[in-house]
């Protein structure tokens, strides 16, 4: 198409710069801000013809109709500019041009000279390996936008490489601009289904084929994204039926089967983030790239050290072939000296021999006396007996000069009164301890228990204020327009939503009832079934307005931006 400037000669194109899948792409030079190049996307996939222009115009003089395509590009586009993040690529102006009896919108962008994500995979070269820390940093800062816009309320529906842009640095690696929010693709036929299906079809999740498209839709394609980076190559290829069958029915070849670098527990990661259900992937797009951020750290390997010389081996001089030197051991074994026995002079062995026969003779005769004056003596106390004098002679063997009996005895008595204070003072040490012990436990256990109390509280009330912030009477932006007022109030943690939505062909706004659920995050989701028809609204606050995403079953996904009355 030859164009030379578009809204009013404020752009004059330079240069195409080619076409996409929703439209054309131009580079052109913005003259109210000192000519400079920005990129102007023309969306043919919104386009419609002027006729319908004029038609919504007098709808909005006061005739009433349903919402037409420039208020669906008009919705879209407005919660676009307003998602500020380093690593969204923002939209700087939209509008309308009319070419060819069309009216086709147009958003501008600023101008990424690096091209894309896509067309670098497509011209790296074999020395341009990604690296598992690379692919962390650039899935980290893709998850880290889109978490963003899904806390605006805002689901991108489009995660590709070819939406994804780089912007190099002067120092340190490149960042990563995520671009093409809310303006994907309608696919061929969608439409006439009546169903609101966008994307790429390379890229969709399950439900996305079937016009439902929630958060977690986009952590599906960035799941295609990481497998594409990882192997250079999509997970499923083929027509749109095939790839339709594919994503529902089919799980791709793991990673690590075609990258035998990758470690295993990559597959884990993105096979969840591919999940056929919305329920079974991770909880956000966030918790998905701090999983494959772990997964893509190597698993730590013990440290053996090496060994330690105290000195190095001397270096045989000149001349002197080293087999022939006897190695001289860096620490030589010391030869052990013997000890020297004593010897024990011939009058202390002619003592200790006459000490133990006098002990022997005179243990035989008491046990012949105590034998014959009480034959019921027991085995026990002969045992103890024969112990005792046992216990005689080794005492009168070591102590030559003191008697054998009284040696013995003391030896026994002595022996058994430490035994007792020993057992005494185990027993005493190991109950107190016991006690210590069981007294620690119940501290810290009450303590434990004060703490769980104290962040449960601590969490109940942080969770109060986002959920009073969504009370209050709001009326939608585009008056007459989709679901036209809500009434919410909350009571803690519980919130009351009424709805009011245009029902076709009645005049006036129908009452879709009241719906309450418990708050536990933002967006808030609630769901009314009206008229065969079930609407699932995710409510966030955006700054001082509030921003509904309508997932219907019946009118596909619809985005609103309500003020407060």
């Amino acid at each position: 198409m030859a164009l030379e400037t578009l809204k009013n000669n404020r752009y004059r194109i330079v240069r195409p710069l080619g076409s996409g899948s929703t439209g054309e792409v131009y580079l052109v030079e913005d003259n109210l801000n000192d000519r400079q190049e920005v990129v102007l996307k023309l969306l043919y996939a919104y386009a419609y013809p002027a006729a319908q222009e004029a038609q919504e115009a007098q709808e909005a003089q006061g005739v009433q109709g349903v919402q037409g395509a420039s208020q669906a590009f008009e919705f879209e586009a407005r919660a676009v500019t307003q998602l500020n993040h380093p690593n969204i690529l923002p939209v700087l102006d939209y509008g309308t041009e009319e070419i060819d009896s069309n009216v086709i919108p147009y958003i501008v962008t600023p101008y990424c000279p690096d091209g894309s994500l896509a067309r670098w995979l497509e011209q790296r070269s074999n020395s341009d390996v990604l690296t598992l820390n690379d692919a962390a940093r650039i899935v980290g800062q893709i998850a880290g936008a889109l978490q963003y816009a899904h806390n605006q309320g805002v689901v991108h529906r489009d995660v590709k490489s070819a939406n994804v842009f780089i912007r190099n640095k002067l120092n340190g690696p490149p960042d990563m601009l995520v671009a093409d929010f809310g303006f994907a693709q309608p696919l061929p036929g969608a439409r006439a289904g009546g169903l609101d299906i966008r994307g790429t079809p390379s890229y969709m999740a399950p439900e996305q084929w079937e016009g439902q498209v929630v958060p977690a839709s986009d952590q599906y394609a960035l799941g295609v994204l990481v497998y594409q980076l990882l192997t250079g190559r999509l997970p499923f290829e083929g027509s749109v039926e095939q790839l339709r069958d594919a994503h529902h029915h089919s799980w791709p070849v793991p990673p690590s089967t075609i990258n035998p670098t990758l470690p295993r527990g990559i597959d884990i990661v993105v096979g969840r983030a591919m999940a056929k259900v919305p329920g079974d992937r991770y909880p956000t797009i966030s918790a998905f790239a701090h999983a494959f951020a772990q997964a893509t750290q190597p698993v730590p390997q013990p440290v053996v050290p090496p060994p330690v010389y105290l000195a190095a081996p001397p270096t045989p001089p000149e001349g002197i072939n080293v087999r022939d030197v006897t190695p001289t051991p860096l620490m030589p074994t010391p030869t052990p000296t013997p000890t020297p026995r004593r010897r024990i002079s011939t009058w202390m062995i002619f003592l200790i021999t006459a000490i133990v026969l006098v002990v022997v003779l005179g243990g035989i005769g008491l046990l012949s006396f105590v034998v014959s004056n009480n034959t019921a003596l027991s085995s026990v106390d002969a045992t103890a007996t024969a112990n005792a004098n046992a216990n005689a002679n080794i005492t009168a063997t070591s102590n030559a000069n003191t008697t054998a009996t009284t040696s013995a005895n003391a030896t026994s008595t002595a022996n058994t009164n430490t035994s007792a204070n020993a057992t005494s003072t185990a027993n005493a040490n190991t109950t107190a301890t016991a006690q210590t012990h069981g007294n620690a436990n119940a501290t810290a256990t009450a303590n434990a228990n004060a703490s769980a109390t104290a962040q449960a509280n601590a969490n109940a009330t942080a969770t109060v204020a986002p959920a009073a912030a969504l009370s209050g009477n709001w009326v939608n932006e585009v008056p007459n327009t989709g679901i036209t007022r809500l009434i919410i109030t909350n009571n803690g943690l519980t919130i009351a939503v009424q709805a009011f939505a245009m029902c076709p062909p009645a005049t006036n706004p129908c009452d879709w009832g009241t719906k309450s659920a418990n708050y536990t995050g933002s967006p808030f989701k609630i769901i009314f079934i009206f008229n065969g028809s079930t609407e699932a609204l995710a409510i966030s606050t955006q700054g001082a307005q509030l921003a509904v995403i309508d997932t219907s079953t019946t009118n596909g996904v619809h985005t609103y931006l309500f003020n407060k009355q």
